[in-house]
């Protein structure tokens, strides 16, 4: 039995196979949640509250992307299912972890603790977009991928890099802690457009796989094939999906941004 998805070279099946070490993460990160809010509530004297329903839903997405069949064949077989995780993982189930945090278990950042120090100076907008750009790119550059996804260990580092890329990536967005009264609804939508819509490292991957001639990564090039699908088209698609995708979910952040804000004004 395997822990955790990785690249096996081995004819794709459908048989449903099972990976404790996705059940016993997504408990982990669910739990860690829990206990977080639970902390925060005790401190200020009151009943710890129900995990918030965008939590549960984002521990569901997290445990979709990192689980069979997902989980598996993005990690050896399709170059596109492996950029899906990376949308599914970073980019939806990263803010709807957030959402869960309770207004409580925010107020511990509050102050001048270690742990409010660290939070403030990681997850401020320049640190937080540069630190989603150089998780795209190390998780995709070619040798990169090719080594690490033939290993559990390196799957499971690059599933957790993502997840740690969205998290300080949408925290500045999600998060009201700590308060940035400077980094108003238009600076917002500019952070959004520029990390998602228009990031150079998420277009010059997505261009790479467009446009090159041969597939980039030797993983999904050398699979064993699934249908009709050549690798080149695989690669295509992912890359489709890299620039389309990203650019979808930040349009639906940013009008729910845009829409907040005229009603505040209004």
């Amino acid at each position: 039995m395997r822990w955790w998805c990785s690249a096996q070279n081995t004819a794709w099946t459908w048989e449903w196979r099972p990976y404790p070490g996705v059940w016993l993460f997504v408990v982990a990160v669910g739990v860690t949640i829990w206990y977080w809010n639970r902390v925060g509530a005790q401190r200020a004297g009151r009943p710890p509250a129900p995990m918030h329903p965008l939590s549960v839903l984002g521990l569901i997405v997290l445990w979709l992307a990192l689980d069979w069949p997902i989980g598996a064949l993005g990690a050896g077989y399709l170059a596109s299912i492996h950029m899906l995780q990376f949308q599914l993982i970073a980019l939806i189930a990263a803010p709807l972890l957030l959402r869960g945090l309770s207004s409580d278990a925010l107020a511990l950042l509050r102050g001048e603790s270690t742990l409010a120090r660290i939070v403030t100076r990681s997850t401020a907008p320049l640190a937080a977009l540069v630190a989603l750009n150089v998780a795209v790119l190390l998780t995709h550059l070619p040798g990169i991928v090719d080594g690490m996804m033939s290993t559990q260990v390196g799957s499971f580092l690059i599933d957790v890099i993502w997840l740690l890329g969205g998290l300080l990536f949408w925290w500045p967005i999600v998060v009201p802690v700590p308060e940035r009264p400077r980094f108003v609804p238009a600076l917002q939508i500019g952070y959004l457009v520029l990390g998602l819509m228009f990031s150079p490292v998420m277009f010059g991957v997505a261009a790479f796989l467009v446009y090159s001639q041969h597939p980039l990564f030797g993983t999904y090039e050398l699979a064993p094939p699934i249908g009709a699908l050549t690798s080149k088209n695989d690669h295509v698609i992912a890359g489709l999906l890299m620039s389309v995708g990203g650019s979808v979910i930040a349009f639906v952040a940013l009008s729910k941004i845009f829409f907040d804000w005229s009603k505040r004004e209004g």
